[in-house]
C-alpha cells in the first residue's frame, strides 16, 4: 500500500489543514488518475507516445509481488523468468484499479473493503484493454519488450539478493 500511495502521490498537499481537506485532495487525485487512465501510463516513448500498462507503480508492485524473494514461487517458473505474463500484469493492474477506486470513494486506505465482484469486473475490462494494446502495431511490441525487461530486472534482483 505504501508503494501505491507513494508512486501515485496519494497524499494531500501541505496546504490541506483539516481532515476534510486531506480526504478531498486524495479523492481528487485518485479520481484524476482513474478518469484519465494515467494510473496505467508510464513515461512517453521516444516518439512521444503513451506507454500503456507501464506506470512505475505497476512495475514496482509487479516486481515486489512476483520477484521480491525466493519464497515467491512464481518466479521459479520459466515463463516468469523470461517475461511477466500478461495475465499477471492484468491481475496487478486490477488490484491497483480497485484500490484507487476505494481512494476515490473514501479518500483513505480502505483496502480491507476490496470485494471479489470488483476484481472480476475489473479483470474482464483490463484483460480486454491489454489485448487491445497487444494488437496495436506500435504499442504491442513495446509492451512485450517492457515485460521482458521487467522480468530480467526481477530475476537480477532475485539472484543478487540470494
Amino acid at each position: 500500500m505504501k508503494s501505491l500511495r507513494a508512486d501515485y502521490e496519494l497524499y494531500p498537499p501541505s496546504t490541506a489543514k483539516t481532515e476534510e481537506e486531506h480526504i478531498g485532495a486524495v479523492k481528487k487525485k485518485a479520481n484524476n488518475l482513474l478518469s484519465t487512465g494515467k494510473y496505467l501510463h508510464g513515461e512517453p516513448d521516444d516518439q512521444g507516445r503513451a506507454s500503456n500498462f507501464a506506470h512505475r507503480a505497476l512495475k514496482n508492485i509487479t516486481l515486489a509481488f512476483y520477484y521480491a524473494n525466493t519464497s515467491k514461487c512464481l518466479c521459479q517458473f520459466l515463463e516468469f523468468q523470461e517475461y511477466v505474463p500478461y495475465k499477471a500484469l492484468v491481475l496487478v493492474t486490477v488490484m491497483v484499479h480497485t484500490l484507487l477506486s476505494l481512494f476515490r470513494k473514501y479518500g483513505i486506505d480502505k483496502s480491507a473493503q476490496v470485494n471479489l465482484q470488483d476484481i472480476k469486473e475489473g479483470y474482464i475490462v483490463l484483460n480486454e484493454a491489454i489485448s487491445n494494446v497487444l494488437d496495436h502495431p506500435h504499442h504491442g511490441p513495446k509492451l512485450n519488450m517492457m515485460l521482458v525487461d521487467w522480468a530480467q530486472m526481477g530475476m537480477y534482483v532475485l539472484i543478487w539478493i540470494d
